[in-house]
């Protein structure tokens, strides 16, 4: 260190003015730039720290949402449910009722079947008594 001391001393009394002003702002520069790269790098040190407490902070806010989004899709879920089983219900019973009412239509086919076989197992008539006697008589069906 003495040595750079001595050097500088004498570059003031050998080199012109301009010189060792110009010299003088480019080590003021120099020494300002490295004190200023110091202070970033600790206040980014410091963000890195606060960004870390405010990501966690955001975390538990999102899963806040989170949670609140799937009670909420959860209830939804739970009313749909309750809307489809009264429906599947309802439509039960409506099946029920059908299958009993197309019972009760077998029931009838068959009885008019029966009548209509016993029609046929008495005397055969001619064609042209059949033709004429069809037209006079009702029909089982439309009874």
């Amino acid at each position: 260190m003495p040595q750079l001391l001595w050097a500088r001393g004498v570059a003031k009394k050998v080199l012109p003015e301009r010189s060792v002003d110009w010299y003088r702002r480019k080590r003021a520069t120099r020494q300002y730039l490295e004190a200023l790269s110091y202070e970033l790098l600790e206040r980014e040190t410091r963000l890195d720290h606060l960004e870390g407490r405010v990501a966690a902070r955001r975390d538990g806010f999102y899963q806040r949402i989170v949670t609140d989004v799937l009670e909420r899709t959860e209830i939804i879920l739970q009313e749909l449910d309750r809307r489809i089983e009264g429906l599947s219900a309802r439509t039960g019973q409506r099946l029920s009722g059908l299958e009993d009412r197309l019972g009760e239509l077998a029931e009838e086919m068959r009885a008019l079947r029966d009548a209509i076989g016993e029609d046929r197992a008495g005397p055969v008539p001619d064609r042209d008594a059949a033709g004429r006697g069809a037209e006079q008589a009702p029909s089982a069906v439309g009874e």
